[in-house]
């Protein structure tokens, strides 16, 4: 049914000290589609920054406090601010499918349903957490087939009826208020199955939605620790018994006995197992044992006091605030593929695609993001994020091998990524981009559904030239390289949209394979960078000079002629410092010549390859940094450290020399024969003049504020990624 026919929901989140997974679970609500909602948070007592995240929401939800870590309270609090027709509950450690409400108020138009829920993707994103479930009246779960029907189940008296997951349970609220909502004697485990039955009994229908998906990520809370292990047997002890003593004694007294005595000993045999394989410790131990003991005991004397009542504890009262609607994220549906991905790969590409997603993520996009995987597949939202770590797929490779001319490794990422691509259609995706390194997306290129963008960087038809390895290699130059720079021209020369970060990138794929790209096919968005100074004052001027060189220790990232510039620097200049950052130089294969110099001298440091934040620190720190690269596609180094405000000497090849300004933020050097010298000229130069090296530290932070931050990069790309959607979804529409 359309959204404006369909009921009003709230939808309820409950959550205590779990800061960083609520911050995902309320940004994927901004996913929902084809619902009226809003939503209510009920903090309990958190004292993890919770209640600062909340505060960033402000007006746009309904926010509540809990006294107490009991869960029942929680949702009943949620259920008084509701003003919504069905109040749904969601976990704080969850993300819905963007179609979640939609296909869970479907059933509602049956007057006689008064609860409905869908099915649970675990943390992994691949495997079921939850599907349906049924659970006779000793609180027991029962997996039925996803064919069962439960409809007849839902009778008074039934001995077994249909229990939701409470992370993906909707309830009409008419049907809330005449149980009384949760019972508050569940602090934790059988609430909802408890609502359930209590609904099933008062004639409610609780109906399941195979099509209403929730990805339940996991996070560790004051009952259980990241392992899944129990901190506390009490609450969920407490829960069991009551449930025993209060439902099933009605049915079966003869069974309450037996009922929690295996549930005693299942718990206990599962505390001993636990020791035993050092997954706890014997304190841990015996702290559970008591705490089981003692639930069940005080469970059942509650069943005594509370257990008779036909209404449990939601105020009869409760005089909600309006609706207030949630606001949507207004923007598209993108995907970005990329192999690597922070903080595990930090290279160029993988850098771009998670500044450029965040950023997009910010400005009300839904992003998903399609990744390899280190050891199995995932799908997992992260600070808004939405993850897809995949791996390769051979079975079906061999159709793209012979249809688009690749690499049989290719092949595999591409055919992965595809039906990747083909599952988030379902998501409502609007834009797909991915790089031209190892063509990640090839195999969607010309998808009809979808605006496909091809980033432009290094390709392998400009990186062979500094790729001895690859020449000495027959077989591998035939097979693989040969085939990608074949089928990169036939990418270049049919994508609908190329995304290049300089001029020179263009023009140096257009020579390198014989190409006019035409403009109307070309966006220009210099790359962009995190604010390295962002909080921090400018570093005071201190003695000596510190020169910083960044990258790979490779020809074409010039290392040679750093190293070469270097001991050139070190010799006339002894207040002289020199870091390298990017790797460990191989000390065997340098036993003589210039980079045995540079390894046995003082002042040359090989710190090897720096995690993001040292390497930021690194930035900082230089006077000066080193960019000799013979080729750069853009040049990203260069704006690292102009974000420091540090400046920049660079060697005027590809994109660096619209990067850095010759004389305003940095130097830029001839490329040639004697570009060694001339590089460690320009560095004496600036060593040797703090006043000049001062004036070119304010023009780098100068570029970096006005040309070079993620902002104004995605200024120039969102537009494009919108005419791209604006153009599939009229082919749709056409179609």
């Amino acid at each position: 049914m359309p959204p404006e026919a369909s009921p009003q929901v709230t939808i309820v989140i409950n959550t205590c000290n779990r800061v960083a997974h609520l911050r995902s679970a309320l940004q994927g609500l901004r996913g929902l589609r084809g619902a009226r909602f809003e939503v209510v948070v009920v903090n309990g007592p958190s004292t993890d920054g919770t209640a600062a995240l909340l505060a960033e929401w402000g007006a746009g939800i309904k926010l509540r406090h809990c006294p107490e870590q009991n869960l029942s309270l929680s949702r009943n609090i949620g259920i008084a601010a509701a003003a919504g027709e069905v109040v749904a509950f969601i976990d704080d450690d969850a993300v819905p499918h963007p179609d979640w409400l939609a296909h869970l108020l479907a059933a509602y138009a049956d007057p006689a349903v008064g609860a409905v829920g869908g099915y649970t993707v675990d943390n992994t994103g691949t495997r079921w957490q939850a599907r349906k479930t049924v659970c006779d009246r000793f609180g027991n779960a029962h997996p039925v087939s996803d064919f069962f029907d439960e409809r007849p189940l839902n009778r008074p008296g039934t001995p077994f009826y249909p229990s939701l997951l409470g992370t993906n349970s909707s309830f009409r609220m008419a049907a809330l208020r005449q149980v009384g909502g949760f019972d508050t004697a569940y602090a934790y485990l059988l609430d909802e199955t408890d609502l359930c039955l209590r609904l099933v009994d008062a004639g409610w229908q609780v109906r399941y939605e195979p099509t209403a998906l929730v990805f339940h990520q996991f996070a560790p809370s004051g009952i259980r620790n990241a392992g899944r292990i129990a901190r506390t047997l009490y609450p969920s002890a407490v829960s069991k018994a009551y449930f025993v003593a209060r439902h099933g004694a009605a049915q079966n007294p003869g069974r309450v006995a037996g009922e929690l005595e295996r549930y005693r000993t299942e718990l206990l045999d599962c505390n001993a197992w636990f020791e035993r394989h050092g997954e706890i410790g014997p304190e841990h131990r015996r702290s559970l044992d008591q705490d089981l003991a003692l639930g069940l005991q005080d469970g059942q004397a509650l069943a005594r006091t509370k257990g008779h009542r036909a209404r449990a504890d939601l105020p009869e009262d409760a005089a909600p605030e309006p609706f207030l609607p949630f606001a949507p994220a207004p923007g598209l549906r993108i995907c970005m593929v990329s192999q690597g991905w922070p903080p595990a790969t930090d290279a160029g590409i993988a850098r771009w695609t998670a500044m450029v997603a965040r950023e997009l993520l910010r400005r009300g996009h839904v992003v998903h993001v399609i990744t390899r995987a280190e050891a199995e597949e995932s799908v997992v939202q992260q600070d808004g994020l939405w993850l897809h770590a995949l791996l390769p797929e051979e079975a079906g490779a061999e159709a793209l091998m012979a249809d688009l001319g690749l690499p049989p490794n290719i092949a595999a990422w591409n055919n992965r990524v595809r039906r990747e691509v083909e599952a988030l259609k379902n998501f409502g995706l609007d834009v797909l981009s991915f790089p031209i390194w190892d063509l990640e997306a090839m195999a969607c290129l010309h998808d009809p559904d979808l605006g496909v963008a091809m980033s432009l960087h290094t390709s392998y038809a400009l990186a062979r030239p500094f790729k001895p390895d690859w020449l000495a290699r027959p077989l591998y130059e035939h097979f693989m390289v040969r085939r990608m720079i074949a089928a990169e021209a036939r990418a270049l020369a049919t994508a609908p949209l190329l995304l290049a970060n300089s001029c020179a990138v263009v023009a140096d794929l257009e020579a390198a394979y014989g190409l006019t790209l035409p403009e109307a096919r070309v966006v220009l968005a210099p790359h962009g960078t995190e604010d390295l100074l962002a909080g921090r004052a400018p570093p005071p001027p201190r003695p000596g000079c510190r020169i910083l060189f960044v990258g790979r220790f490779e020809p074409r990232k010039g290392f040679d002629l750093a190293v070469e510039a270097a001991l050139a620097v070190l010799e006339a200049l002894p207040e002289a410092e020199f870091t390298f950052a990017g790797g460990l130089p191989d000390r065997q294969g340098s036993a003589e010549g210039p980079l045995a110099a540079l390894l046995a001298h003082p002042r040359a440091r090989f710190p090897g390859l720096l995690e993001r934040e040292a390497l930021e620190t690194a930035y900082r720190a230089a006077d000066l940094v080193l960019v000799p690269s013979r080729y750069e596609s853009f040049g990203l180094v260069a704006i690292e450290a102009m974000a420091a405000g540090t400046p920049v000497v660079a060697l005027a090849a590809g994109g660096l020399a619209e990067v850095v300004t010759d004389g305003v933020d940095g130097l830029l050097v001839p490329d040639g024969p004697e570009a060694a010298e001339a590089l460690a000229a320009a560095l004496l130069d600036l060593a040797r003049d703090p006043a000049r090296r001062a004036q070119l530290a304010a023009g780098a932070r100068h570029s970096f504020e006005t040309r070079f931050t993620i902002a104004a990069m995605v200024d120039r790309l969102e537009p494009a990624f919108q005419a791209l959607a604006a153009a599939a979804r009229n082919r749709r529409e056409a179609a």
